[in-house]
């Protein structure tokens, strides 16, 4: 029983707020999406997953010990955010680290702005949605005020307050709604900003390490078939490309 009659009021809030109560649904339901996609775009197995981590947390083992074949096959079957950011700073294109650096950040910048997909609407819901609570109160107070001025017997105080306390049910479902959009603004927002920093601090263990043990030099002449081909981000060697040998060759 006091559940139906809690659903029952919750219905009855709803409906006393009119038309504009209907376009703070929309962004209600539309900002519940977007952060649900946000949640699972963000979680860190998406981002770096976990059959990149054992090769990224020992970069400069594998570097020493002449098996970073492996860590670049990892990056290349990976269509990661990280996979795509790691196999640019292993790319053999740049021959300086300060190369590999820019393009490294041009990379990683295309992929913040995918990883922050969704985070301007739920701005847009956070704006708009107090904003169509105050017009639906302002329209409700206009409706009541024009009663008031007909001075016919219909403008009893008690039905006048009740028609206001109505009124600003709009205002209260706006600032529910925009309210609850912040606090999962502020926490996508932090999660980014530490996705950021996570990625910038491996890719630049990457480079490091590559341009310590040789850089391009690492590759030789000839054609590893075991390596995929990603063309859509680093162009897959071709026959007479180089391909890593020396002592910390990139081929398994």
């Amino acid at each position: 029983m006091a559940e139906t009659t809690i659903n029952e009021q919750v219905w009855s809030f709803l409906l006393s707020g009119g038309f504009f109560m209907i376009p703070i649904g929309i962004c209600s339901f539309v900002g519940i999406a977007v952060c649900i996609h946000r949640g699972l775009t963000l979680k860190w197995k998406a981002v770096i997953p976990p059959e990149l981590r054992p090769d990224l947390a020992r970069i400069a083992d594998l570097f020493r010990d002449g098996k970073a074949s492996k860590l670049l096959l990892d990056l290349r079957r990976s269509d990661s955010p990280m996979g795509r950011i790691g196999r640019i700073a292993l790319s053999q294109e740049f021959s300086t680290p300060g190369e590999s650096e820019r393009a490294v950040e041009a990379t990683a910048r295309e992929q913040m702005v995918k990883l922050e997909n969704g985070m301007g609407v739920l701005e847009v819901v956070i704006t708009i949605a107090p904003l169509l609570g105050l017009l639906g109160t302002v329209s409700g107070l206009v409706s009541v005020f024009a009663t008031l001025g007909a001075g016919d017997d219909q403008t009893d105080p008690a039905l006048i307050a009740g028609g206001i306390a109505e009124a600003l049910n709009t205002t209260i479902a706006g600032l529910v709604v925009a309210v609850v959009m912040v606090i999962f603004h502020s926490y996508f927002t932090r999660r980014l900003e530490r996705i950021a920093a996570r990625m910038e601090v491996i890719a630049g263990h990457l480079i490091h390490e590559f341009h310590k043990h040789g850089g391009p030099s690492l590759y030789s002449p000839s054609l590893d078939s075991a390596v995929p081909e990603f063309p859509a981000v680093l162009p897959a060697p071709s026959e007479g490309e180089p391909f890593p040998a020396a002592s910390h060759d990139l081929r398994p």
